[in-house]
């Protein structure tokens, strides 16, 4: 790799914004800057600034934080995306149109001070170039500061509302999402979304944080130390309620052992909760035998890079759960459900019908780290490119 040093011996500083709207973004992220802190520990400034996963983000860097001091990695607080609002029923994973337009004209009404907030933060902290995953705020200040923006997702929030909101609401996300000099569509990323950018971005698949084996292992060994017990890792987000849960007739499958996150209110002696403050679930997602989820990308990557076969509860109203499983056809072994399928879902007959025939752990597993790399590698060249600029225009 080329040095990112100028002669004074300054670092390229790079303002990573994850958006706080469920963990996906998160960990896909940290997937990301691991890998660039692992290929390029000593290039890069990085100012990583999300909102309510902040902590979480901050828990799971804790290792490279005690290795680098704060002057290369730091961690800013600031306003992030408005995101979905869920309908408030039982068992509802739907958006609530009456909710969401109420919420979306707030985020709204303080759109440009937060956008000019931020260009200050830019041009104050000196930085070299801006990522977003994916709010619109930083893309908008980057551009007022004149420093280069990349998108890194698999939708923007502008495709996301589009059914939920008239071409005029959307119309300052537009505008925001337009300012990007560069975007990486992810996997399962509508084609609309290229219009961002018209540049050579390498095609990408899912990608995950990297589970460990010696982690994984003990796992499996706590949970199912014989070996009788299928494990299934469920996880349906922050936004269903205990309620909605607990009419679930699987909880009583006596041949399985349940992962459930820490959040998760709930209680049966076949289930079990991520222990809290452990940031690393992946890991729980390489140990189970099936993965049943909502279609958020983070945990569609985790059962495509971990060669776990899944089951999905849909939702019918969100563009970028539709394109994410229609990234899987034909790719990856998968059962979609409607809520009441759910709730009487037999765990073996699906298993069945989703034999991983042929799936190397090897092959995989390279193929998750090579997936990161080139991503890193696009973000390198980016980062010399804004050096030159920024060489440039310091010669005069």
């Amino acid at each position: 790799m080329r040095g990112a040093r100028e002669a004074n011996g300054r670092l390229t500083t790079i303002g990573y914004y994850i958006s706080d709207y469920g963990y996906g973004h998160a960990t896909r992220s940290i997937a990301l800057i691991r890998t660039l802190l692992l290929y390029s520990p000593w290039r890069y400034r990085l100012m990583i600034c999300s909102g309510k996963t902040l902590p979480f983000i901050q828990a799971s860097l804790a290792e490279y934080s005690a290795e680098y001091s704060p002057e290369r990695l730091a961690f800013r607080s600031c306003s992030s995306d408005l995101g979905y609002v869920l309908g408030g029923g039982i068992g509802s994973v739907e958006p609530d149109q009456e909710r969401f337009e109420l919420g979306y004209e707030q985020y709204m009404a303080g759109f440009s001070a937060e956008i000019m907030r931020e260009a200050d933060f830019i041009l104050g902290e000196r930085l070299d170039m801006v990522i977003s995953d994916i709010s619109p705020i930083p893309i908008a200040a980057a551009a007022i500061a004149g420093v280069k923006s990349v998108g890194i997702s698999n939708f923007t929030w502008h495709t996301a509302y589009g059914t939920f909101l008239q071409q005029e609401q959307l119309a300052p996300l537009h505008l925001a999402y337009e300012q990007l000099d560069y975007f990486m569509p992810l996997a399962g990323s509508d084609l609309g979304e290229r219009k961002w950018t018209m540049g050579s971005e390498p095609e990408t698949d899912f990608y995950c944080r990297t589970p460990q084996a010696a982690e994984v292992q003990r796992i499996v060994q706590e949970l199912n130390p014989d070996g009788s017990k299928t494990l299934v890792y469920f996880s349906l987000g922050m936004g269903m309620d205990t309620e909605a849960l607990d009419s679930l007739s699987l909880w009583n499958d006596p041949s399985c052992v349940f992962i459930v996150s820490e959040n998760m209110q709930l209680r049966g002696p076949n289930i079990v909760q991520i222990p809290q403050g452990y940031t690393e679930s992946q890991n729980y997602a390489a140990a189970a035998d099936l993965i049943i989820s909502k279609p958020g990308w983070g945990v569609v990557g985790e059962a495509v890079t971990l060669g776990k076969p899944l089951v999905v509860l849909v939702r019918t109203s969100m563009l970028e759960d539709r394109n994410t499983l229609q990234a899987l056809q034909g790719k990856h072994p998968h059962m979609l459900v409607t809520w009441q399928a759910l709730r009487e879902l037999g765990v073996q007959q699906s298993l069945s019908q989703l034999a991983m025939a042929g799936w190397s752990p090897r092959a995989s597993i390279a193929r998750n780290e090579r997936c990161k790399y080139q991503i890193i590698q696009w973000i390198e060249r980016i980062a010399d490119e804004a050096n030159a600029i920024r060489s440039y225009r310091t010669s005069f």
